[in-house]
């Protein structure tokens, strides 16, 4: 069946190969995405830094919610060199990579150039991402878009369990320039794959209508309704698992025992759901996965609550690996959705409409999310957590339903 998932156009490689290299490059920007996230924060934490500071970090991530911006010209430029997605894959990876290098070189530099070269490497992956989305829409046939949502969740979550987990917890072993640099290593590796499908990118690109502008996609119908589901729906569950990892060092746990408990455990659990979900959503619909998945999301809100005012670390943890699990399988809903969504005309622009607008939502509600906590303590955090992951799922169902959706 996973053989079905791609369908190249005629003359490219062979399915399994377009896969291989497509997941790479996921894999690859899912170590970049889970260093972001869930290894800075942890990391600045143990070194004393205080919560605001560390509520900025999550900033390095509005360049992968913004990337809608410019979405319209990696559909229009061609870069004077190898194919049109692949031309820009190539370019942004290679700013990733030298980014990284230098932040390895750079490690008693002040905090404000670090950030900076943060941004400059978040950049560089947002825009590697969308073009790699947009090689990913036109590889990827009509059918089976619940496992091609699935297969780039899987891809994420294998290089989470390095970015997120292995090197965050060999850090301490390695010291902060090997680290990097083996991150930058990683990379280099990820984008390799890839360059064996510049023959099919390039037929691809010679057939592409001429793209339009951003303010098209943002007219046509129903975008703007679907757009503001998916992004309340992002308010809500992203703060619920990006925050949870400061919460277990303020509960006491220690920064290793984060890194190799929590940080490879919720990668496998994200691998896992997205083995599982397709099959819910086949089996259930959109809706009923929702319902499923929301339903398990509040039952691991009361382990977060439950662990944190019982003082126990194996109870938070729990909710924590489960958390980070049921919010990979409604985002494996959500990207179904979003395939689905952007049929037609400009699918790779409407698709990063879609997905960087839901992805800039939960970044923006994660920063401030961060800033709030020490104001409301973290029980309360997770019970207005609960409220809106109830509320934002309900107007989802909702809209779903109107629209006949299964």
């Amino acid at each position: 069946m996973a053989g079905e998932l791609l369908q190249p156009a005629p003359g490219a490689p062979t399915r399994w190969r377009v896969l291989l290299a497509i997941g790479a490059l996921y894999a690859g920007f899912g170590v970049m995405a889970a260093l972001l996230q869930g290894g800075l924060p942890p990391i600045l934490r143990a070194r004393g830094l205080s919560m605001d500071q560390i509520a900025w970090t999550f900033a390095l991530y509005l360049p992968l919610g913004l990337s809608f911006l410019w979405a319209p010209w990696v559909d229009r430029v061609r870069l004077p060199f190898l194919s049109p997605r692949i031309g820009w894959i190539v370019a942004a990876q290679a700013v990733a990579v030298a980014g990284v290098v230098v932040v390895a070189l750079l490690e008693a530099a002040p905090l404000a150039v670090l950030f900076g070269l943060g941004l400059v490497v978040a950049i560089a992956a947002a825009t590697m991402d969308l073009a790699l989305d947009a090689l990913a829409v036109e590889m990827t046939g009509e059918q089976l878009k619940p496992l091609a949502a699935s297969l780039k969740l899987a891809a994420l979550a294998s290089g989470a369990v390095l970015g997120g987990g292995v090197f965050v917890g060999l850090l301490a072993q390695l010291g902060w320039q090997a680290t990097f640099l083996l991150v930058a290593a990683f990379l280099v590796v990820s984008v390799l794959p890839v360059l064996g499908l510049r023959a099919a990118d390039g037929a691809a690109g010679a057939q592409r209508p001429v793209a339009g502008w951003l303010l098209g996609v943002l007219r046509q119908p129903a975008m703007g309704r679907r757009l503001a589901m998916l992004v309340a729906a992002a308010c809500a569950i992203f703060p619920l698992t990006a925050l949870n990892r400061v919460m277990l060092v303020d509960l006491g746990v220690s920064l290793e025992r984060i890194a190799w408990i929590v940080g490879t455990l919720q990668p496998l659990g994200l691998l896992a759901v997205s083995l599982v979900t397709a099959p819910l959503i086949r089996r259930l619909g959109h809706r009923g996965a929702l319902t499923v998945l929301a339903a398990v999301g509040l039952g691991c809100g009361a382990l977060l609550t439950g662990g944190y005012l019982a003082q126990a670390p194996g109870l938070a943890i729990a909710g924590a690996v489960g958390m980070a699990t049921v919010v990979g399988g409604l985002m494996v809903v959500y990207a179904a959705l979003m395939l689905s969504w952007s049929a037609g005309d400009q699918a790779a622009t409407r698709y990063a409409v879609l997905f960087c607008g839901t992805r800039l939502a939960g970044i923006v509600a994660t920063v401030f999310a961060g800033k709030l906590v020490g104001w409301l303590g973290w029980p309360l955090f997770y019970g207005l957590g609960m409220a809106a992951l109830v509320a934002s799922t309900a107007w989802l169902l909702a809209g779903l339903r109107r629209a006949g959706s299964p």
